[in-house]
Formats: C-alpha cells, structure tokens, sequence
C-alpha cells in the first residue's frame, strides 16, 4: 500500500469503527480538538504497529520527507467514493456499502480485526469525551 492507500484504510476504518460503537456523527470537530484524541489513541492501538504495511505512522506536524503524517491528513483521503463521504456534514453513513459496519470492517478496512477497529474508535472517543 502507499501512503494515500494507508491513510484512507484508516480513514474509512476509524469512521465505519465509529458507526459500529454507536456514534451517528457527523465528525465535525476542528482539526485542534480531534486530533490529541486520535494520538492518544493511536499510539496505544496495538495493530498499528503490529502490521506497519496497512497503517502510516502519525506524529504531531508530520515530516518533511513524507514518511510521517499528520493525523488530519487521513481525512483528506475520505473522498466521494466512500461511503462516508460527507462525514463531516450530515450523519455518518449507518450502512456502508450495504453492509452493517462490522462486515464493512471484515471487508474493507485491513491490517485489524473489526473488534479492534471498534477499540479504536471506543479510545478514540473516551479521550474525545474524558469523564469530569
């Protein structure tokens, strides 16, 4: 996979994980609000460094030479072919491709199971919502 492909497959498996534990959307947070949350869960996400082909690595401003992304790029890949195209404008797509979002997870997000997709998505939105 090159990077585009890796941060599409993160793209559409974080958005799909979310539909999947329950969050309609739409993913309408600035990049300043969302993107810690998705550090912080991506740093503790065991098959992003498991299986380095599928996923890019993310750090805070990225790198010059391209080898490093930032976080908000793998939304920039969201384009109108997916199914959550507009995930920033209306509610996430409920059924992606037809498919509920775990069978959408087994079929098209690689390199994690839909279960640990799903993780993501629940680290990814407890930092979002930190209990008081």
């Amino acid at each position: 996979m090159n990077k585009q492909q890796r941060l599409r497959n993160v793209a559409e498996g974080l958005l799909a994980g979310l539909v999947a534990v329950g969050f309609d959307g739409p993913f309408r947070w600035a990049h300043h609000q969302w993107e810690g949350a998705f550090y912080k869960a991506w740093r503790d996400w065991p098959p992003a460094s498991r299986n380095p082909e599928y996923f890019p690595r993310f750090k805070v401003g990225g790198s010059a030479d391209g080898r490093i992304s930032q976080a908000r790029e793998l939304l920039w890949e969201v384009k109108r072919t997916s199914p959550f195209h507009g995930y920033d404008q209306q509610p996430l797509n409920p059924s992606p491709m037809g498919l509920d979002p775990q069978e959408y997870l087994a079929i098209r997000a690689e390199g994690a199971t839909p279960q640990e997709w799903m993780a993501l998505a629940r680290t990814f939105l407890a930092e979002m919502n930190p209990a008081d």
